[in-house]
């Protein structure tokens, strides 16, 4: 079967629905054959209506960008879809996240699967959608077109693939999606080779990796670790952010994923820190697990289903979950960490057989192909 993958192509998303097309590409014998269709950057006749703000509104979302933006990146991909159908058939579509897919509405003949990290309902109230109070107050008026047509969407799609449970519960919950038809489909990668075990003559290595070195909370971790732990341990900072380097403190700019530079920057890594303001999953925190890298990180997004292990673990089994976002939290996190690095070295072992368990790319494409399979095969009886 032929399936058209509309990638919102932002973020952690460019490469989450790529990675499961290169591996349907590769096993054939899975019978998806997968057509990507990148929802950015936008065409010259869509820039202005997604791009463009008008100052001193978008602060209280009265230019209602976070709506147009959305628009014009699902218009995008919609009129790429219709021109890929005129030229062959296609079978389905699989659409990540719902912001590319909010001109899908009225596509009544092929089944519509719907993958998100997070709901708009979610995001309502986060810095996301929110930045500050005065914008939650115009909530009504701003976002109540861009709910509507979401709730649109699904209500016409055959299925969703929610990235987390945390995901999955708010589609139950806050949209009333009944449970059958959700399959959840974290974001996969086939696990690095494990590394061997580090030598600890040198000073420890902690690893901070973020596009946005503000937004993933670098600038406590800087701070903790200039004041607490540059004496005996180096931080390794992976950023597009311009920060000057420091005593002890490393900046790697330009580092692309996958890279040399980055698979060096994972396996010469003795902890991973992490004390993000807003995430609505964490991929990162799976490459950490993936790479055996023991985790310090912040509650957001969907860390605790991430290092949880095991359904309602508390504490958190494979990492450190700081309790609040203060230097207090994180130092005395970093200390327990330096004196016990033998037992953290067994948690990211643990840590590694739950990524293996749970997040591999081989294992979640298939669960992905037989899915597309069942709703293929249900809406072709439906029709005939």
């Amino acid at each position: 079967m032929n399936v058209a993958f509309l990638n919102e192509n932002t973020l952690g998303h460019t490469s989450y629905l790529p990675r499961f097309a290169a591996e349907l590409e590769r096993r054939p014998e899975l019978g998806v054959r997968p057509l990507v269709l990148d929802a950015l950057p936008l065409p010259p006749s869509l820039r202005r209506l997604g791009d463009t703000s008008i100052r001193g509104l978008r602060k209280f979302g009265l230019d209602f960008h976070i709506t147009r933006w959305r628009l014009a990146i699902s218009r995008h991909a919609r009129r790429q879809l219709d021109a890929l159908r005129a030229r062959e058939r296609i079978d389905a579509v699989v659409v990540n996240t719902q912001s590319a897919g909010l001109e899908l509405e009225d596509l009544t003949d092929l089944p519509v699967l719907v993958g998100l990290d997070a709901t708009f309902r979610q995001l309502a109230n986060s810095p996301w959608f929110a930045p500050n109070r005065p914008s939650r107050w115009f909530h009504p008026v701003t976002l109540a077109g861009l709910l509507r047509r979401e709730r649109s969407l699904f209500r016409r799609a055959h299925g969703f693939l929610p990235w987390s449970e945390r995901a999955a519960g708010s589609l139950r919950a806050d949209y009333g999606i009944a449970a059958d038809r959700i399959t959840q489909l974290p974001p996969s990668f086939q696990p690095p080779q494990r590394r061997p075990p580090r030598s600890r003559n040198s000073r420890p290595q902690l690893l901070f990796l973020g596009g946005d070195f503000f937004r993933k909370g670098g600038p406590l971790l800087r701070t903790v670790f200039e004041r607490h732990f540059a004496d005996r341990a180096e931080l390794h900072v992976v950023t597009q952010s311009d920060i000057a380097p420091g005593p002890s403190v490393r900046v790697h700019r330009g580092v692309t994923a996958g890279s040399d530079a980055w698979l060096r920057c994972w396996r010469e890594a003795d902890f991973f820190v992490f004390p993000s303001h807003l995430e609505t999953f964490g991929i990162v925190l799976l490459e950490a697990l993936a790479f055996e890298v023991p985790i310090i990180t912040s509650a957001t997004g969907a860390a605790w289903e991430i290092l949880d292990g095991q359904p309602g673990a508390r504490p958190a089994r494979l990492g450190t979950i700081l309790p609040e976002l203060t230097e207090e939290a994180l130092r005395s996190a970093l200390e327990q960490a330096l004196a016990r690095p033998e037992e953290w070295a067994q948690i990211a072992h643990s840590g590694r057989e739950w990524f293996e368990q749970r997040y591999t790319l081989a294992r979640n494409t298939e669960r992905l192909a037989e899915c597309l399979q069942k709703k293929v095969t249900a809406e072709v009886t439906r029709l005939s």
